[in-house]
Order: C-alpha cells, then sequence, then structure tokens
C-alpha cells in the first residue's frame, strides 16, 4: 500500500525543513528539538491529571485520570530512542489513551541516555511497576489489571520490563501494548533495507541510538535490550503489537508477534497500513494514526476491563 497521503505530506514538510543530523547536535539542543515538535501537540481534554514522584521519589511520573475511570491502569513509557521524550512531548498521547481506554495512564520520565546507559532505563520501569502494584491504593486500581505499553523505544522496555518482571518472580501484567517497537538487533530484513531512509526513522539513526544507550556491544545481546532474542518467552503477558507498514523496524516487530505465539502467549499483531515509524505522536495532523491510536486503545481498555 502507499504512504497515507497526509503522512506523505508529514515527510514532505519534514524533508524541506532540513533537520541536522543528530550526530551533529548538542543533546540538549536535541532533546529541546524533539521534545516541542509542534507536530505532536493536541488539546485533548480529560478528567484530571496529576503530577508526582514515584519509586522512591526519584522518578518523575504524570497521573492522567479520565472521567468515570475504570480500576484499570496503563503504565507508559515514552519513545525517543532512550535519549528524549518526557511527559510533555507525549502529553497528547497519554492523554488520548486515558480517553478511549476508560483506564487511569501513568507516563513514566525514565533516566535517558547518554547520561544513564543500559540497563538504567527498563530498571526504571521495573521500579515504576513495582511501585504501582504497591501503590494500587492511593491510585486507585486493581493492581491485577495493569498495562505496561510504549512506542518505539517504550515499546522496547515495554517487553523488556514484562520479561524481566517473569524473570524476577513479580506477579505480571495483564497486558503489553508495543506500538512499533525496537526489540533487538536487525541487518537484513525487509523493512530494514527498504525503509531505511526517507521515512522518518533512519538507519543511521536507529545505529546512533544504539550507540548512545549500550554501554558496550555486548549488551545488544542482552534479553534486557533485544528480548526477541530469548530463548523463552513463556509466561509472559498477552500482548497487542502494533507496527508501521512503512518503518524500517516492522519485521522484528511482526517477528515478535510470531515468537510470541509459538511460545503460546495470546497475541494481537496489527500492521498500520500507510503509516511510519512514530505515527503515534503525528495524529494531530495525520487522522488514519489517530483513527488507529483509538482502535488499540479502546481495545487495551476492553481487554483490561470494562467501565
Amino acid at each position: 500500500m502507499a504512504l497515507d497521503p497526509d503522512v506523505a505530506k508529514l515527510l514532505k514538510m519534514i524533508s524541506e525543513m532540513n533537520m541536522p543530523n543528530f550526530r551533529d547536535m548538542d543533546i540538549a539542543d536535541l532533546r529541546n528539538m524533539m521534545n516541542n515538535n509542534p507536530f505532536m501537540k493536541e488539546d485533548i481534554k480529560i478528567g484530571r491529571t496529576e503530577d508526582m514522584s514515584i519509586g522512591d521519589g526519584k522518578i518523575p511520573a504524570r497521573l492522567y485520570d479520565p472521567e468515570n475511570s475504570t480500576k484499570s491502569l496503563i503504565l507508559y513509557f515514552h519513545g525517543g530512542g532512550f535519549v528524549f521524550g518526557n511527559l510533555e512531548s507525549h502529553d497528547a498521547v497519554c492523554r488520548r489513551a486515558a480517553r478511549e481506554s476508560g483506564c487511569k495512564v501513568l507516563s513514566v520520565d525514565y533516566k535517558l541516555a547518554p547520561e544513564h546507559k543500559f540497563p538504567a532505563a527498563v530498571e526504571d520501569a521495573f521500579t515504576a511497576y513495582v511501585w504501582a502494584r504497591k501503590n494500587a491504593r492511593k491510585l486507585d486500581i486493581d493492581p491485577d489489571r495493569i498495562a505496561v505499553a510504549g512506542d518505539s523505544a517504550g515499546g522496547n522496555l515495554s517487553a523488556a520490563v514484562s520479561l524481566m518482571i517473569r524473570d524476577r518472580g513479580i506477579e505480571k501484567p495483564m497486558l503489553q501494548v508495543l506500538f512499533y517497537p525496537a526489540l533487538g538487533p536487525d541487518f537484513f530484513s525487509e523493512s530494514l533495507r527498504e525503509f531505511s531512509d526517507g521515512f522518518f526513522l533512519t538507519r543511521d539513526q536507529i545505529d546512533w541510538f544504539g550507540d548512545m544507550y549500550l554501554g558496550n556491544r555486548s549488551d545488544a545481546l542482552n534479553p534486557y535490550f533485544s528480548p526477541i532474542l530469548h530463548p523463552d518467552l513463556s509466561g509472559l503477558p498477552e500482548a497487542i503489537i502494533i507496527t508501521g507498514e512503512h518503518d524500517p523496524l516492522r519485521d522484528q516487530g511482526e517477528t515478535y508477534v510470531s515468537r510470541l505465539g509459538s511460545a503460546g502467549i495470546p497475541v494481537t499483531g496489527i500492521r498500520a497500513m500507510g503509516m511510519i515509524h512514530g505515527f503515534l505522536s503525528f495524529t494531530p495532523v495525520v487522522p488514519a494514526a489517530a483513527g488507529i491510536a483509538d482502535m488499540v486503545w479502546s481495545l487495551a481498555g476492553k481487554k483490561l476491563g470494562s467501565r
């Protein structure tokens, strides 16, 4: 299928902006540019929000509580290649998730690279999950109705923390929701070859993000960075995995769908036709992306429990 027309317009606009190469930018300048992207801003009204600190007060977080919310919680980890992204950059994403699912959403501002190398981000994700279970009464949720969710790097963290939770003997989440996740090394897939340049996320950026996040090459083989490499995926939560048709990460996401299914895990794989990497953040300017997001969050809400 061809690119969605609104996605094509967006890519043309981005191309005409002549954005600098990430490798040539100061990290602070890069974060300022990416975290304040005007394409990601959207005014979505929900019941209330509350900023807080979790995990012994060391991790900033924001709670989104829609009107007539359920007792379910979506624990959300933002994208940004482990290098940028914060509570503000994904505010609209989390508002939409809360509105469409009917669940409370807790957005987690985990530690970023290169200041904090792997596994700092996934350890923060684990800490946030344990905190949410322990503070279920404070959050007014059922601790057995928690989903871990995220986009791109946040999808990686959701998959990785699901493994970490299982391996450490903690009660698992009810659901994991992975939007176009990065799940492990990829050198030869068809999607990487076909969409490695000109479709928002480039192969050079993928390599650079890895350089920023990983402490050494052996970290790339660690299943808490590359969940797709873990030999045993049994005992993980049910999964919803959404890939973009024109995303270099598409094939690894769809391979993970297959591997989870082979391990006996209930899994729903959704290929978002006409979409590129990052489409969840472009819902204000890509109506089809908004429709896909609404569908997924509604499905997640139903799986986590009705209003």
